[in-house]
């Protein structure tokens, strides 16, 4: 029996939860030989049998993430497979398999299925609605109902979605955002505290502190740390061995730190117009970024101020030789330093 159709015995008998992350170790091998897996996806998903249709759906999915070509035939076989699909195991695959398009044109379906009564289909929802758009208002609904799901991971992934996917800020995203910052879900609960640091949301602060105190935080805690940037922050920091993160976070919650760059920003545009005085550009901070960034008008590249400083050492002279360097490259690169 090959791994397909090993799979789709093990989805048809299944009883506990191993058999399904058996079956999709399966589906992960059955990949690795792209042009017969979506032969076999494509065939699938046509089958009257549900166990084939989950696993036909899965194996497309899993081609689309890899295979760009293969994106939009996989988008239209999975819109056409749930008009008229009845099983709950089969949309929680349906779901997955629109995050793995990227398509924007997934989104209806994606939102019709976010209040679906299967916990593993509203999980699905949760982890491809962020794929397929972030910055429409029905999405950000969507996930904010979803961060208050009975289903840990589903709230998790919601809640993860609006922390590290979504650039929107809103009253209602950090009203769901709170309501998540004392989950009984760990990874909920953190994620929650990350999105409203993230947003500069100022109240947030005990709880980071709480946070470092206890060394309970991630890489992308201190991303959010970093777009905090509050003074109060600095004394748990300083007990932490320096890494990357930890002196970014360091650098924009130290007001003194801070005050330098921006004092070299400062600097760094004078010596820009100066060398290029028919040049229009700007310096900005995102909400929901950590750091400054010089733009060139009419041009898509950008530079963050903090490399350019580290790569001219300081010297606001030469980092404007660096983005002069930049702007005769060809090509047009986002990030340019």
């Amino acid at each position: 029996m090959d791994v397909i159709a090993e799979a789709v015995e093990l989805i048809r008998n299944a009883t506990c939860p191993g058999d399904y992350d058996q079956a999709w170790e399966l589906v992960g091998k059955a990949t690795e030989d792209r042009e017969t897996a979506a032969g076999r996806g494509f065939a699938l998903v046509r089958s009257p049998d549900p166990a084939e249709r989950k696993i036909g759906c899965d194996l497309l999915g899993s081609v689309a993430q890899v295979e760009e070509s293969l994106q939009e035939p996989v988008l239209l076989a999975a819109l056409e497979l749930v008009a008229g699909e009845t099983d709950h195991a089969v949309h929680a695959s349906i779901a997955r398999t629109l995050g793995c398009t990227g398509d924007e044109r997934a989104v209806p379906e994606l939102l019709r299925l976010a209040d679906h009564p299967d916990e593993d289909v509203r999980f699905y929802v949760a982890w491809s609605l962020p794929l397929a758009c972030t910055d429409d208002d029905a999405v950000i609904e969507a996930l904010i109902r979803l961060t208050a799901d009975p289903e840990d991971e589903a709230r998790d992934w919601a809640t993860f979605a609006l922390r590290a996917q979504c650039q929107a800020d809103s009253c209602a995203i950090r009203e769901a955002l709170w309501a998540r910052v004392g989950d009984q879900d760990t990874e909920a609960r953190e994620e929650a505290i990350a999105g409203l640091a993230r947003r500069r949301d100022r109240r947030v602060v005990p709880h980071v502190a709480r946070l470092l105190d206890n060394g309970g935080f991630s890489s992308n805690t201190l991303t959010a740390i970093a777009c905090l940037g509050d003074p109060a922050l600095v004394p748990y920091l300083e007990d932490f061995e320096e890494d990357q993160g930890v002196t970014d976070a360091l650098g924009e919650c130290d007001p003194a730190s801070r005050a330098a760059r921006d004092a070299f920003a400062a600097d760094l545009a004078e010596a820009l117009h100066a060398r290029l005085p028919e040049l229009d550009f700007g310096v900005y901070g995102e909400i929901c970024e950590p750091g400054l960034t010089l733009a060139a008008c009419g041009d898509t590249r950008h530079w963050s101020i903090e490399r350019l400083r580290d790569r001219a050492s300081g010297d606001p002279v030469r980092a404007a030789e660096l983005v002069a360097d930049g702007l005769t490259q060809t090509g047009s690169p986002s990030e340019a330093a």
